[in-house]
């Protein structure tokens, strides 16, 4: 707002509040539930973990777990989704977090533990890829509230 636009008086402030905390209200419930996050995230780090064992059997499984949970979470994201449309967000927060989600796990798929580390390593790298997915998930999910709530967006953002 310029300074030509700003409320002036107790009652217009009290009632530009009052809006905004409406708004912020009505974007925030319209936010995924934690568990529909919670159950994405440990698939992926489930099929990542699995995918680490590094045997021809491990990658068919990781990759078997990582298509059906994909596809299950997107079915269910349309059915619990409590919002329509989405939001086109190239800003550079949501890039640089999305590739450091996908920089560890490139990371960690490089490290090559000695045979006496397994199954435990997949197991560690597995959890902390789902921790770190869930992290992500759930900041990607409060930015794009934040983002509505205070119409922090270009018209031209705005995704079916």
């Amino acid at each position: 707002m310029t300074s030509s636009q700003q409320p002036t008086g107790p009652t217009e402030r009290e009632q530009l509040s009052s809006i905004q905390s409406a708004r912020q209200g009505a974007v925030s419930s319209t936010l995924r539930p934690k568990w529909w996050s919670v159950g994405f995230a440990l698939t992926l780090g489930f099929a990542f973990g699995v995918a680490l064992l590094r045997t021809p059997a491990g990658w068919i499984a990781g990759a078997a777990i990582l298509v059906l949970g994909v596809v299950a979470f997107f079915v269910l994201d349309r059915r619990v989704r409590r919002r329509q449309g989405r939001l086109l967000k190239v800003n550079s927060r949501s890039v640089l977090g999305f590739f450091a989600v996908y920089a560890i796990a490139f990371i960690l798929g490089q490290i090559r533990p000695p045979a006496t580390w397994q199954p435990w390593f997949s197991i560690a790298a597995g959890a902390l890829f789902a921790l770190i997915s869930y992290l992500y998930l759930r900041w990607d999910d409060a930015d794009t509230a934040r983002r509505l709530a205070s119409g922090d967006f270009d018209p031209g953002d705005l995704m079916p």
